[in-house]
Formats: structure tokens, sequence, C-alpha cells
């Protein structure tokens, strides 16, 4: 990414020229959208929590809804993704759609959103606080197959474990995104040497690194913005931006999501 991109998981194999931060998108200009780079083809059985987040302009309402972010199922009835994707649209404008592989999938259960629920304190400017939640107009019928609501942690990911992201993101930054869902493996970097890769006062409590350092390759990209970083099959980040892709200086960055448990708990009902 050539400035902070809100990272739309694109697992990128090849390494990208060093740039600024956002929130990863389907390109530098904003739109959130990416693929996986360095990552593997997988399928939505391996992944059932993640969803499909399809929008359309709320000016343009002949138009088809589009893959936009990705997010995971939290309950029957509600998503998580990130605040950066949802950010200044109402819920009209989303299809949540669960049960596939496929980026233009139509073989999944699609869904309308009903209220989307941002962070109150969430700061565009930074991405702090980038986490949201969709409450859905109606039940999600999952089945422990192809639809299953992620588990959330109870304890904050360590220095050095493995993370797996998933996503329909780009493959490299400001590439093409994949039709197939993509997963990567990365190790999860502290976010004190996080945040001596970005300068120092970029990395607060509220985010999640990971990534190869001094090798790169491995990332999330535009596109898999919003989309599941999980450990041990644990929801710990929701993607959320970084420098590029898959650099070996700069990791990507997410919302931690242990750090954001008690507002989750506060505005939906978990089992």
């Amino acid at each position: 990414m050539a400035h902070v991109v809100p990272l739309l998981l694109g697992l990128c194999l090849a390494l990208v020229s060093l740039a600024g931060a956002l929130p990863l998108q389907d390109s530098d200009s904003g739109s959130p959208n990416g693929r996986i780079v360095g990552g593997y083809e997988t399928n939505i059985a391996v992944y059932p929590h993640q969803i499909s987040l399809r929008r359309k302009g709320i000016t343009t309402p002949k138009n088809a809804f589009t893959h936009t972010c990705g997010g995971s199922i939290l309950t029957k009835d509600t998503v998580i993704t990130a605040a950066h994707c949802i950010i200044a649209t109402v819920a009209s404008q989303y299809k949540v759609v669960a049960g596939t592989s496929r980026r233009n999938g139509s073989d999944g259960i699609i869904v309308s959103v009903d209220e989307i629920v941002m962070h109150e304190n969430y700061d565009p400017d930074n991405y702090d606080n980038d986490i949201a939640l969709l409450r859905l107009s109606s039940p999600l019928p999952l089945n422990n197959f192809t639809m299953r609501a992620i588990e959330l942690p109870t304890e904050p990911a360590s220095d050095g474990a493995i993370s797996t992201v998933s996503g329909w993101g780009t493959i490299a930054s400001g590439g093409s995104p994949s039709d197939q869902l993509r997963a990567v493996d990365v190790p999860i970097v502290s976010n004190e040497v996080c945040d001596e890769d970005y300068g120092g006062g970029r990395i607060t409590a509220g985010m999640l690194c990971a990534g190869v350092r001094g090798q790169g390759g491995k990332d999330a990209c535009q596109g898999d913005s919003g989309g599941p970083l999980i450990v041990k099959n644990k929801l710990q980040g929701i993607v959320s931006w970084g420098r590029s892709c898959a650099l070996p200086t700069h990791p990507g960055v997410y919302t931690n999501v242990f750090h954001y448990l008690d507002w989750i708990k506060s505005k939906v009902q978990l089992a």
C-alpha cells in the first residue's frame, strides 16, 4: 500500500514497495478490498465463520452488491467487522453472504443488514477502535459446517503465536482480488516491536500486529479488511491497516479483539 491501508485481506506473496499506511482496500484510493498475500487457497468449510460483506452505493440502487470487506459470524444474527469498512454508510447498502468459498458466489446464504453498530470512539485518522457489529435482518442458519459462529478469545494472543488470516483480498498490494477464499499463516508480533517498526506512537492497546519481520511475503491485503485473524480457532484480530502489504519492515495491523471484549459484550448477547 502506498499509504496506511485498511487491510482488505489479500495474502500477497510478492513484496511491495514501502509506502504509507492506510486501511487495506482494493486500491490506494480508499475503497475497501484486498486479498491474502503469500497464502493458499482454502474452503469455507475450513473457515466457516468467514463472511463476505457486499455493498452498493446509496446513489446507485440498481447496481449489484459487490464484495467490499470480510467479517466473521459472531452469533446467528450478528457479524463482526472493521469500522473503516462501514463508516459513512447506512445498513441498507449491505448484504452479508455466508457459507460460500467464492468472492462472487451466490451459493451461500444472503442476508440484509438491519443495523450498524460502530465503536463510538473509532478514529479514522489512526484506525484506533476499528471495530463494528452488523445486526442482521434475519438469523443465519448456522450448520457447523459452512456456517459457524467464531469463538472469542479468553486471553490475549502471545508474541510469536501462529495466527491465520483469511479473505478474498488482493494477492499483492494494488493487485486483483481473489475469487476463491484464501488464507495465510503469520506469527504475532508484539505491540512494542510493531510500534518501533511504524515509527513510534502509532500502535495502540486496541491494535494487534502479525507478520514475518525481516522476510515479509505473507500478509492480508486490500479487500481483506474486516476479516478474521484467528489463533487456535479463536478470533484474536480483525484485519485493519498496514503499510502496503507483506513488507519485511512492517507487520500487518489488526484490531485487538481481546481488548474489546467488554465493548462487544455490552452490544450483543452471546450464548
